[in-house]
């Protein structure tokens, strides 16, 4: 199944519900443990999922970054995180759904963070992106809450179309 973008969008909201409900069950303790990711812990990969979606927004807006590392830590507060996360995914859903498919075809510029290297790419890309980066991440915790003990939620476009 090829997703359209408000549809990719829907799914990113839906897999971040699904992540958040198993990792919401871990003590703030094993939300910190070191397991190895690239971004240590659950905690830690998951503001990095929420601070990709930020610095893509500040792009989408024409805005300049406020951030200056990949792996800052928005929220050490499971609840505020999720309650952060969940509102940038409502904006997407909202931003997607509103844009006229035309405009995947116009550029998106911008210099990234840490290296500054500069990209100007077609929409289309940039965005297809960022909800591969969330799925990339995900696909991390999801490996990390299973060492945690915990059994992960299942994460596949055809069982988000199912449910849909």
């Amino acid at each position: 199944m090829l997703l359209d973008l408000p549809t990719a969008a829907h799914y990113n909201a839906w897999a971040n519900k699904r992540i958040y409900a198993v990792a919401g069950e871990l003590t703030p303790d094993k939300l910190t443990e070191d397991r190895r990711g690239f971004f240590k812990s659950v905690l830690g990969t998951l503001n990095h999922l929420l601070l990709a979606d930020l610095i893509y927004r500040e792009r989408l807006e024409k805005k300049p970054t406020r951030f200056s590392r990949l792996d800052e830590i928005l929220h050490f507060d499971f609840e505020e995180l999720r309650d952060a996360q969940f509102a940038q995914d409502d904006w997407y859903v909202a931003f997607c759904e509103a844009m006229d498919p035309a405009k995947l075809d116009g550029t998106l510029s911008f210099d990234t963070v840490e290296t500054g290297e500069y990209f100007s790419l077609p929409l289309r890309s940039c965005l297809t992106n960022l909800f591969q980066h969330q799925i990339h991440h995900r696909g991390q915790t999801h490996h990390m809450l299973s060492h945690a003990g915990l059994a992960p939620p299942p994460l596949d476009v055809v069982q988000f179309a199912s449910e849909e």
